[in-house]
């Protein structure tokens, strides 16, 4: 694990998880998932957003992905990977990930957040970067919703805006992880080929 933070394009999982956390929520936002499922909006988001600011940083921010992250990505994604091609386990293992979290809406956000976390996971080959991706995502998830601050967020025009901004980084944070990743082209063909 330690291996991992000598490499310094680690960091870039932070800005990713918090471009992540916008560009998908923003992308719900937009193509009106949310209005499809109110329940989601009258039952699940009070329940996420109760607890004070720090409290839900801590919660959110730390102990969640520490614990989610070596369930989905180490223990599920890992060891699949060993069985079958790394993208069918990153694929298997980001739609348990969506299941786990109940609802159509958060199942949606956290699949496609899970591949992210697989490809973060693969490219450090291990759990600190895609922990940290998670923490950024969740933290920034938190801090919006509470602060009236990013109020923007939510009119049409910010969701818009930000979700492009948030797409586009996201964009170039993956091109440039995977392009300065293993030199080996036998590694990267084992991201799409089984492993044998």
């Amino acid at each position: 694990m330690l291996r991992q933070f000598s490499d310094k394009r680690i960091w870039l999982s932070i800005p990713l998880g918090a471009a992540a956390a916008i560009a998908l929520t923003q992308f719900i936002n937009i193509i009106g998932l949310l209005h499809l499922f109110p329940g989601y909006v009258q039952d699940v988001q009070p329940k996420m957003f109760m607890l004070p600011l720090d409290s839900g940083i801590a919660l959110y921010g730390v102990i969640t992905p520490v614990i989610e992250e070596t369930i989905f990505r180490w223990a599920f994604f890992g060891r699949l990977k060993k069985y079958m091609a790394t993208a069918a386990a990153a694929i298997g293992s980001s739609l348990i990930f969506g299941i786990y979290h109940g609802n159509i809406i958060q199942f949606i956000y956290a699949s496609l957040f899970g591949l992210i976390l697989c490809f973060v996971y693969w490219r450090f080959n291990g759990v600190a970067a895609s922990v940290f991706t998670h923490s950024a995502a969740n933290i920034v998830s938190y801090v919006t919703a509470l602060v009236p601050f990013f109020s923007f967020l939510g009119t049409i025009q910010g969701q818009v805006i930000s979700c492009i901004i948030c797409f586009a980084l996201m964009f170039f944070i993956i091109k440039y992880m995977y392009e300065t990743g293993p030199m080996d082209r036998s590694e990267v063909k084992k991201y799409i080929f089984p492993q044998k």
